[in-house]
């Protein structure tokens, strides 16, 4: 197994603790990689964000108004999107 040789930047008060840990026998190489493991770990323990499940929700919960006027661009496409967008905001400045 191949091993790669990573650096990392420390303020003045981790250094310190990194001395206190070396005095005390610590190998930092083992901390280092107990932290990634638990952190690693952790990032697979989650489960997937279900976006959609929360779109849902929020249109639920918050629907158009009855009364609005249907829109004069298509929302799939971005680029005419992104053009209604720039639109808005431009007239918004005035």
């Amino acid at each position: 197994m191949g091993s790669r040789l990573v650096n990392v930047r420390l303020d003045s008060e981790r250094f310190r603790k990194v001395q206190t840990l070396r005095r005390r026998g610590v190998a930092l190489s083992d901390v280092v990689r107990e932290a990634i493991d638990d952190r690693f770990s952790a990032l697979r323990s989650t489960s997937p964000v279900d976006v959609n499940a929360i779109l849902q929700r929020i249109l639920a919960q918050y629907p158009d108004p009855s009364d609005l006027p249907p829109r004069d661009y298509d929302v799939h496409d971005r680029h005419t999107a992104r053009e209604a967008i720039l639109r808005k905001l431009r007239s918004a400045r005035r």
